[in-house]
């Protein structure tokens, strides 16, 4: 594996999944060790109300008047308990559209330095590391889920053609699993994992 990152600097962000709505920024945190690289995990608090108890990387909502960059920045260093000047911003990663169109995720790679295991319990229950190696020597498993589209009763099918017979299209979507150990990485997170880990390749 490549133990220089520069290459990240000059990455191109590309955007995959649906139109813009909201926002919301993330940091994969990088962690230099003797062998290589680590990517810092939480797992969210049980009690969060928004997905509790899965496996993320930190971040969240883009604040009215602020950049992506400046949020996973914000975010990293509110939930980590960590100072700006840790965290070197590599570049913005390939953008995610979630949520049947409703979110987009932006994802920055950074390198975290002086990092002593700190981590806000008002959101995560723990942080965990998996070896970057790990994600380029092992390919997610692959599930598939349908989303159909279930009109509210009040609809004005009388307005459209085919009525209650229209022929609404469903959406199948690819669901991605990394098991690492007891931690199970899935959903979003993996897709933005296994993204970053497909830009590296083989040093010659």
């Amino acid at each position: 594996m490549r133990k220089n990152l520069d290459f990240l600097r000059e990455h191109k962000a590309t955007v995959i999944g649906l139109p813009e709505s909201k926002k919301a920024a993330v940091c994969i945190p990088l962690i230099e060790t003797e062998e290589g690289y680590d990517i810092l995990f939480e797992v969210r608090a049980a009690d969060i109300e928004s997905q509790p108890g899965d496996i993320c990387l930190p971040g969240g909502a883009v604040e009215e008047g602020e950049t992506t960059r400046e949020a996973a920045l914000r975010e990293t260093q509110e939930e980590l308990l960590v100072r700006a000047e840790q965290i070197e911003v590599l570049s913005l990663m390939d953008l995610f559209g979630g949520g049947a169109g409703r979110l987009y995720v932006y994802p920055y790679a950074a390198f975290l330095r002086e990092y002593q295991g700190t981590f806000s319990r008002d959101e995560a229950e723990s942080v965990f590391r998996v070896p970057l190696d790990f994600f380029l020597e092992n390919e997610p498993e692959v599930y598939h889920t349908t989303m159909k589209v279930i009109p509210e009763e009040s609809f004005p099918y009388d307005r459209i053609h085919g009525g209650r017979e229209y022929g609404w299209r469903e959406r199948r979507e690819e669901v991605l699993f990394y098991q690492y150990g007891e931690y199970t990485i899935w959903g979003m997170t993996a897709k933005i994992i296994h993204a970053f880990a497909g830009l590296f390749e083989p040093e010659r």
